[in-house]
């Protein structure tokens, strides 16, 4: 027994119980799992030991017991001597160099996740499932490394079809080396039925336009035909990208990133005032309402705060795309909301982790820590107007490109 076992057998007497029933099981799993083994080389054989084989049956013969071994378990870690045959064969109870459960092996990723560190593996999983465990850093290393697989597999499938919304955004993760900046560049979908999916994640360097220009080129390739609406801050380069690839997409700049930007150019004795004029401007009924009020926000603050309003005007009427969507879709399109929300559980497990030396590393961490949030992505609010609001807006862009040729 392990001495954090001691010490919480010694704690109180409900832990004492706790450790006596976990003792009970690994004893009784030392027992029944060479048991069942041995069933499985009976039935396999088709006969009982030291019994002749019959004609048809296997010409195998017992052997003896391999060397104990160790398996660890979720319970804990239990020695195990197996029946073993002349010839190899392969039990499907315990596999021929199995030292962990299936349980065991599925724990190690998700506690990676959830923020523990690979080199603080072997202490906190010896403490819980016993000195023997066969844990080590090139075991995490192992368990880890399907994650790359399924992000290649995710990174091909289809997405054909129209969205009518697109949500895109970077997060930084602490990655690569030290002079370099690493972005995930990240984009969710509303497709026809109204619900948000996950449809990019990818390596890019600061958000730049080549980087931006390669995510929508792959989506495109992948079969993502036609975009409505793309919700983003302010990058140029992003921009510039959406332009090339989907030039029939609308744009709608992050309202809540510019609010932001627009405070930081003022005093604090007035960020209430200059916010309580940006929360108006937000929660505008029209169009010609907000620009309107953009307008008195102008003539207010320019002489005193000429840097807050050329902020806000540097956005132009992609600040206001959104009243040209269904109201019922207003609250969610006018910012980055819906990605800022998925980036909430990766970011604090990217900020609280020591940098990772590996920037491939950091992307398939970024890919799984969002597949685990996208259950968090419901259907816009109004999501019956979605497959209308697509056929309006593909017929419009139809008419324009025939009035153009």
């Amino acid at each position: 027994m392990t001495k954090y076992q001691k010490a919480v057998l010694e704690s109180s007497p409900s832990a004492t119980i706790a450790g006596t029933l976990q003792e009970m099981i690994l004893q009784h799993l030392g027992e029944w799992i060479p048991r069942l083994v041995e069933e499985e080389i009976e039935e396999y054989l088709g006969r009982k030991p030291y019994a002749q084989h019959q004609e048809g049956e296997p010409r195998q013969y017992r052997n003896g017991y391999h060397k104990e071994r160790s398996l660890t378990t979720g319970m804990g870690t239990v020695g195990l001597r197996l029946q073993r045959l002349r010839e190899p064969f392969e039990s499907q109870i315990v596999q021929r160099y199995q030292r962990t459960t299936a349980e065991v092996q599925a724990l190690l990723p998700e506690l990676y996740l959830h923020g523990l560190a690979t080199g603080d593996f072997h202490d906190a999983l010896t403490a819980l499932l016993g000195e023997q465990a066969p844990l080590s850093q090139t075991s995490i290393v192992r368990a880890k490394s399907q994650w790359e697989e399924e992000y290649r597999r995710w990174k091909q499938r289809s997405l054909a079809g129209d969205y009518l919304y697109v949500w895109v955004d970077g997060v930084y993760p602490k990655a690569g080396p030290t002079d370099e900046r690493m972005a995930v560049l990240t984009v969710v979908g509303l497709n026809r039925k109204g619900q948000k999916e996950v449809l990019a994640v990818a390596e890019g360097y600061r958000e730049s336009f080549e980087s931006w220009r390669d995510v929508f080129r792959d989506l495109k390739k992948r079969g993502l035909r036609w975009i409505g609406l793309v919700i983003s801050d302010g990058l140029a380069g992003l921009a510039k990208a959406v332009r090339e690839i989907y030039p029939m997409a609308k744009r709608q700049r992050c309202f809540v990133h510019k609010m932001m930007n627009v405070l930081d150019k003022v005093p604090d004795k007035v960020r209430d005032e200059v916010l309580q004029a940006l929360r108006e401007m937000y929660h505008a009924k029209s169009k010609e309402q907000a620009i309107s009020l953009r307008r008195a926000f102008h003539d207010r603050y320019l002489k005193r705060y000429p840097g807050a309003v050329r902020s806000l005007e540097e956005a132009g009427d992609y600040l206001f795309t959104f009243f040209d969507f269904p109201k019922r879709h207003w609250k969610s399109i006018k910012s980055t909301n819906v990605i800022e929300s998925l980036f909430n559980a990766v970011k604090l497990r990217t900020d609280a982790a020591r940098r990772i030396p590996s920037r491939q590393s950091a992307l398939f961490l970024v890919f799984k820590l969002l597949q685990r949030q996208e259950h968090r992505l419901h259907k816009i609010a109004g999501y019956k107007l979605v497959p209308q609001t697509i056929d309006q807006l593909k017929l419009q862009h139809r008419i324009q490109v025939r009035k153009a040729a």
